[in-house]
């Protein structure tokens, strides 16, 4: 049964991953982490103690930054001492710039106006004024009917406007122009994971690790957190101590809370209260560092009756 949509006033808890942290929609604590995009079903299994597949809420990680520059400031940007792409700077995912010569082909005949477009889709879109986003984001495709980030921009967008279909449907289209453009993939998995199509989640992170399996921590991210609620905890750990390996530079800190229910899934309370521990040294949001804090409290309240 597909999840259904949080209403309005009901309160949310970006799966990595906007994987931002942003007031009005702050998610989780679904990688690793908030695109501007954002609830996190774990984070309420967190508190409620219910299973996975009894949990409803819409699922969102909380990935980037908070109060990140517009595009026409953000000039350069690099992830792990890897540049990446101006446009790839926009995303929720800090991508490494390993990219295919067709993606470096094709942004080079990006048009000027093209990149107008992009660029004012971005700063609307940081501003949370998405109608305006959505505009600029087509604007673009308009005038560059190729322009992979466009469509990826378009995707994030539309799901952030709750129209799930065709938010995927741009992200897909991003995938027809280059297979090996890894964000496409990161955005369809981000949308099914807020949507709770777990299945769909892992075939996306799958198809982002084939195309880039060293450096990409969100890939292992969403590969983690789908196989985690599919009931493979072994892939689940396996894939989310490689997402924190990759990750050197600790730029997601959500994916400690992530082991921390994985470990609490294999009874290892221990190492998860480890895990949250580290997960509260670094800010995300109140609502995420609360869940985390009422987590910790259960587990040691557990550990003290033992």
């Amino acid at each position: 049964m597909k999840a259904g949509r949080v209403s309005p006033g009901q309160p949310t808890l970006r799966v990595i991953p906007r994987c931002r942290n942003r007031s009005a929609l702050n998610s989780w604590p679904s990688a690793v982490l908030s695109w501007k995009i954002a609830p996190f079903c774990i984070l309420a299994m967190a508190v409620s103690g219910a299973p996975l597949h009894a949990q409803r809420t819409r699922y969102t990680p909380n990935f980037g930054a908070a109060g990140k520059p517009s595009m026409n400031v953000v000039k350069s940007a690099t992830f792990n001492g890897v540049p990446v792409s101006n446009e790839e700077a926009c995303f929720p995912w800090k991508v490494r710039a390993v990219r295919s010569s067709t993606v470096s082909v094709t942004g080079l005949k990006v048009p000027s106006k093209a990149r107008s477009e992009y660029d004012k889709a971005c700063d609307a879109s940081n501003k949370n004024r998405f109608q305006e986003a959505e505009q600029h984001a087509r604007g673009a495709i308009d005038k560059f009917q190729d322009y992979s980030a466009a469509w990826v921009m378009l995707g994030v967008i539309l799901e952030e406007q709750h129209n799930s279909q065709a938010a995927r449907e741009a992200c897909s289209h991003a995938t027809k122009i280059d297979a090996a453009y890894i964000p496409a993939y990161l955005c369809a998995a981000e949308v099914s994971a807020r949507n709770r199509q777990w299945e769909q989640v892992l075939s996306s992170a799958n198809m982002a690790l084939g195309v880039q399996s060293e450096g990409d921590s969100y890939g292992y991210y969403y590969r983690a957190m789908a196989s985690l609620h599919l009931d493979d905890p072994v892939e689940a750990k396996k894939s989310a101590l490689r997402a924190l390996e990759l990750d050197v530079n600790h730029n997601e800190p959500l994916l400690h809370f992530l082991l921390a229910k994985i470990y609490e899934r294999e009874g290892d309370s221990a190492s998860a209260i480890a895990q949250l521990q580290e997960f509260l040294k670094h800010p995300t949001g109140r609502q995420q560092e609360d869940a985390g804090r009422q987590l910790l409290a259960k587990l040691e309240s557990q550990q003290t009756t033992k």
